[in-house]
């Protein structure tokens, strides 16, 4: 079973406040950039390699808790990445290739 460390983590009433998409070059990997607000500060992260970009987008805007976390020890090259979410007390999962 694959161990995960925890990147960022938010739940209600901390919420994502901003959530912007970009491309460097014109067949470069798109880019999402992700401000999340908390109680008295805010956290920001990139990430980047989606497979489902436009669903998990639209589930970390939704979500009542979001989860962002790294494969540990992986020897995969992509897909280590992972984003979970919970809306309506459903599990929804995503991978991508980078989080910075």
């Amino acid at each position: 079973m694959s161990e995960y460390k925890i990147l960022l983590e938010f739940s209600r009433p901390e919420y994502v406040k901003e959530i912007s998409v970009s491309r460097e070059q014109e067949q470069g990997p798109l880019k999402v950039w992700l401000q999340v607000a908390k109680q008295n500060s805010e956290e920001c992260m990139v990430l980047s390699g989606f497979d489902e970009l436009g669903q998990a987008i639209s589930s970390l805007l939704e979500a009542e808790r979001a989860v962002i976390s790294s494969e540990v020890k992986s020897e995969k090259e992509f897909g280590t990445i992972r984003i979970e979410c919970w809306l309506d007390e459903r599990h929804i999962e995503y991978t991508c290739d980078k989080a910075e």
